[in-house]
Parts: C-alpha cells; structure tokens; sequence
C-alpha cells in the first residue's frame, strides 16, 4: 500500500466559516478532502439541509468533498481522469477508502466535528460511497445514513460527539 499524507490540515476562510483542505497521494495520484463547515446562521438553509439529512444540523457539521488535486485546482470538479491517468491495481480503489476514512477520523478527533454530509455527483461515486460505508469501521462514528436528499445520493455520518 503506498499512501502518503500531507501531514497537516490547511485552513481558509470561506465565506464566514473556516474550511479545511487535506492533501493526499495514493501512488502517485494526488487527492484533496475538503471539508467546509455549514452555514446554521441562515434559518431557510439550514431548514432545507436538516430536511434533507432528516436531523437538526447544528454547529460543527461539515459538508465533505474529495476529488483528483487536478480537478479542483482547475475548477473541473469530478472529472473522471483521462485514458491511462488511473491505477490498474487491483487493490488502488481500498487504498483511496483507507486513505479517506483515516483522514476523516484524523478531521474529527482534530475539530470533535458533530458529522459529514456529501452527495455523490455520479453514479459510479455513489457505488463507490455505498462500497466503502459498508465496511468503514472507524471509531469516531455513531451512525451512518444513506440514500438521502432528493436523488438518494446524499450520505451522513454522525460522529460521536453529535
């Protein structure tokens, strides 16, 4: 397994909040987590997004992407990588889940965040989200939901400090 770890989350305003980028290689395939926090000062969002997740979603709740560093440096997010710009190991997609749930459990104890909200963009993510949910076992988690939001491609995981 060849996982390498930036180390160290890069924090940035956005908008009133602080968000948190974390870098990471598997191979030599760069990817970022952002996770940034949700707004709960704005009354009609936060109504909506608590709709959708069908909980109260209060402070220290974070919406969390990942992507190819590519992909968002240059604002093409999601873009399924070019012929020949992905692994043919057998064991690459394990890597990235392994790379994510330790990043998000490092996240976690690093902020004591309440829970994650994301949403596939595709089909072949959603797959990938139902893969990985069905054997994430990090200690930090309470509960873990899926199929949720209007296309059934949004997920939560509550935390432990929820």
């Amino acid at each position: 397994m060849t996982i390498q770890y930036s180390g160290e989350f890069k924090e940035f305003p956005n908008h009133n909040f602080i968000a948190h980028t974390y870098d990471f290689f598997v191979d030599e395939f760069k990817f970022i987590l952002f996770f940034s926090q949700i707004n709960i000062t704005d009354e009609e969002y936060i109504c909506h997004r608590s709709e959708e997740v069908g909980f109260k979603i209060i402070d220290q709740c974070y919406d969390l992407k990942f992507d190819r560093q590519e992909n968002f440096f240059n604002e093409t997010y999601y873009r399924p990588p070019l012929k020949g710009e992905c692994s043919r190991k057998f064991c690459f997609q394990n890597e990235l889940a392994e790379a994510l749930k330790t990043i998000i459990e490092l996240h976690c104890k690093t902020y004591r965040s309440k829970a994650y909200l994301f949403f596939a963009e595709n089909h072949k993510l959603k797959r990938y989200y139902d893969r990985i949910l069905q054997k994430l076992h990090i200690d930090v988690i309470s509960i873990v939901m899926s199929d949720l939001g209007d296309m059934g491609s949004g997920y939560v995981i509550k935390t432990r400090y929820f």
